[in-house]
């Protein structure tokens, strides 16, 4: 599995894909399985977490223009 997605990740980075920012979905095992990768590799200069839309549906559907907005925000500070 990490064979595929190293490889995968560096396809995009040689399509092009800026690699100041990565904005991983999860904040979690993801979060940390990304850092650990980019780590090894280098892959982006910054990892921003946001919480995963699954999560925020599931367990925190309440408060989910509270996260609509943390990504809007997040997003508008690079310029999306």
């Amino acid at each position: 599995m990490n064979d595929f997605i190293i490889d995968n990740i560096s396809r995009q980075i040689e399509m092009g894909v800026s690699t100041d920012i990565c904005f991983c979905f999860g904040t979690g095992k993801n979060e940390k399985y990304l850092r650990e990768l980019n780590e090894e590799y280098h892959f982006f200069k910054r990892i921003i977490a946001l919480e995963h839309p699954r999560f925020i549906m599931q367990y925190q559907s309440a408060k989910k223009q509270f996260y609509i907005d943390k990504y809007i925000t997040h997003f508008r500070n690079i310029g999306l």
